[in-house]
């Protein structure tokens, strides 16, 4: 489940992160690039060894390859697209001019280069001279056009918070193949948006955007993707699919892919287990747990995804204005214990706001170390006075809530836990399961003192103005009040700056501020787990931006033949 919190565009906050069958209990491992995989449950860190069997096999070109879904498709246009399920078939339909890798960097996809105005104003790209749609018609700077308009459109039915970002971008058209588009300001993570699916002006021009879901390029698209609609019955939740011919890049190893949706979860995995599939998603919880509910032929996945799951403090709270209290609470929860105790080993521990796969990522350090944690809760003059195992301060016991989504057994787990560890530096806390609509009104309204939620990016990028800068702490998505100028210049600086190198430096000091700070305690890094049939080769646990990337790899999977 996704929802947004911020105001504008570019950050996501999630109450339920859309991990392994919307479980919180969920983290990442540093996969290598190469991908790895495990042969069934548990899923072995990185050190035990998870690579593929070495066994004799031949690939095997065609065939039909078989993917199942746990959720529901309403929609196959991709601007209207709202579920994970949704979003995984348009990646095989559908391309954007760039898609953007694990570690956050825009890669060629309809577009083929693309440069910037040496202001950062203007962004001119260049559209492949061999993109089609699959009706053999060529893909024009056009559709492009075409596209954001419908985007920008005053009752476009999509998301709010992407059309309210094109809404500021203004488009021109070069020439058939080169397409330019002006920002009102300089904004380095702009190319990561580019990856928005292009659609075919020829087929949508003159469909109002109030009709988009009645239109009958909702259920028969036409794309530019590897691979073509053949067939789709969205009621007993089939679709097929074809290798799209006129699509090189690489072009697919599978003829077809057929792709069954379940509304259960156990069927769906009976279906997995009899060798009825190849694949499924996501991974219920308790398939995890217990290998015998996947089959002996699965392997499961888990790469990282952008984002990471946090104990946010509200800095108005009076507990939390002094920073030495913050530090001490990051000091006082043990990551390690909390992931083998509540998570089943399953997570890495978080040290930083930013995303262990991205380009900006600087590792911090990070100790557990509940005497120091003590002795900053006495410097910051929170003591037991009395005797009752709850630190006070001026007739003020530590005491506060903790909200949770309730819909969420997994973070309820994750929150009780570190509640737990907090009673062990004499802090009272109380954890306090509440319906997801009302955490996110709570949090938005800073109706809160303490919260354990998750963030996910919707780019890839580093960006992190939205979330931490100071103007975003009255209305925004800051919902910490966190207020630094240094970390804003720093902020501002690295979303205006066109070079690489230098933002990763001003992220690089925006990491060290924020691990001095504490404004958030980032428990642990999410990971997407997806299970394939060991039947199947070139799978690879690259890391994503999102869970539906994963299926950019599709073309170069196989069956073989032992």
């Amino acid at each position: 489940m996704r929802r947004s919190w911020a105001r504008r565009w570019p950050v996501w906050l999630v109450t339920s992160i859309i991990l392994i069958a919307l479980s919180a209990g969920l983290a990442v491992f540093r996969f290598q690039p190469t991908g790895e995989a495990s042969s069934g449950p548990p899923v072995p860190t990185p050190d035990e060894g998870t690579r593929q069997p070495t066994v004799s096999v031949a690939a095997v070109s065609g065939g039909t390859f078989r993917q199942g879904l746990i959720g529901r498709i309403e929609t196959l246009n991709p601007l209207i697209m709202r579920s994970t399920a949704e979003r995984a078939v348009s990646v095989l339909l559908f391309e954007g001019l760039v898609w953007v890798d694990g570690s956050g960097i825009p890669q060629p996809a309809l577009a083929d280069r693309w440069e910037a105005s040496e202001d950062g104003l203007e962004y001119t790209v260049h559209l492949r001279d061999d993109a089609l749609w699959h009706d053999g018609q060529p893909v024009t700077a056009r559709d492009v056009l075409f596209t954001v308009r419908l985007i920008q459109a005053p009752d476009f039915p999509g998301d709010p918070t992407l059309a309210d970002f094109w809404r500021s971008v203004q488009v021109a058209v070069i020439d058939a193949r080169t397409v330019r588009f002006r920002l009102a300001e300089p904004y380095a993570p702009f190319p990561t948006y580019l990856a928005l699916p292009i659609v075919p002006e020829h087929l949508l021009e003159g469909t109002l955007p109030t009709d988009l879901s009645r239109s009958s390029f909702s259920v028969h698209p036409i794309g530019s993707g590897p691979y073509r609609l053949e067939r789709a019955d969205l009621r007993t939740g089939t679709i097929e699919l074809v290798r799209f011919d006129g699509y090189q890049r690489p072009q697919p190893i599978f003829e077809r892919v057929t792709i069954r949706l379940f509304e259960s979860a156990e069927e769906a995995l009976t279906a997995f287990r009899e060798g009825e599939l190849d694949a499924l998603e996501p991974v219920p919880w308790k398939a995890i747990q217990d290998g015998q509910l996947l089959g002996k032929h699965a392997r499961i996945y888990a790469p990282s995804l952008a984002g990471f799951t946090a104990l946010f403090l509200n800095g108005q709270a009076q507990f939390f204005t002094d920073v030495r209290v913050r530090q001490a609470l990051s000091l006082a929860i043990d990551r390690e214990r909390l992931i083998r105790d509540v998570l089943g080993g399953q997570a890495e521990p978080g040290n930083g706001p930013i995303p262990p796969a991205s380009w900006a990522y600087q590792e911090q350090d990070y100790r557990y170390d509940p005497a120091a944690a003590v002795r900053l809760l006495r410097d910051a003059g929170w003591e037991d006075r009395d005797g009752d195992g709850i630190v006070d301060k001026e007739g003020l016991s530590f005491r506060f809530t903790l909200l949770v989504n309730v819909d969420d057994p997994q973070r309820v787990a994750v929150a009780q836990a570190v509640a737990q560890q907090l009673a062990e530096v004499g802090l009272s806390v109380t954890v306090q399961p509440i319906a997801a609509p009302s955490l996110e009104r709570q949090l938005l309204d800073r109706e809160f003192t303490a919260a354990v939620f998750g963030w996910m990016s919707t780019s890839g990028d580093p960006d992190m103005f939205e979330l931490w800068h100071s103007t975003q702490a009255e209305g925004g998505a800051n919902i910490t009040s966190f207020r630094s100028r240094t970390v804003d210049i720093l902020l501002e600086q690295a979303r205006r700056s066109l070079d690489r190198s230098e933002r990763r430096s001003l992220y690089v000091e925006f990491q060290r501020l924020f691990a001095e700070y504490v404004p958030a305690i980032v428990l642990y890094y999410p990971r997407y787990c997806f299970v394939v049939s060991d039947r199947i080769g070139g799978v690879d646990a690259s890391p994503l931006v999102a869970p539906e990337d994963h299926f950019r790899q599709l073309p170069r999977w196989y069956r073989v033949e032992r």
